[in-house]
């Protein structure tokens, strides 16, 4: 499964993020962070949930969730890309500067 791919949350997920979110429990931030959830996405859900309340999302899928193996496998894949373009780019301005040397009068 792609890091793109569309996950489903359940609507007992939503319910007890966004009330957590709105009694202070639990920072939008945090919430982002320890559930992969991006902060307009959880800004939407917390628009419906201010606005419906306990009857917001009644269209929330219960579709699979990637299991925490999973995750950690996309994350870990994730890693490894950015470690490898962190690399290139280190050694892309570490040429330049050998460049720039070399052209120095």
């Amino acid at each position: 499964m792609s890091l793109m791919s569309r996950r489903n949350y359940s609507r007992e997920f939503k319910l007890s993020l966004c009330s957590a979110i709105e009694s202070g429990s639990m920072r939008k931030s945090q919430a982002c962070r320890e559930h992969g959830l991006s902060p307009g996405m959880v800004d939407r859900w917390v628009d419906q949930y201010r606005v419906l309340g306990s009857e917001a999302f009644p269209n929330s899928g219960t579709g699979p969730r990637l299991s925490d193996v999973d995750r950690t496998k996309e994350l870990e894949a994730l890693v490894g890309r950015q470690v490898l373009e962190i690399e290139f780019l280190k050694a892309a301005l570490k040429k330049g500067a050998e460049l720039r040397e070399k052209k120095l009068p």
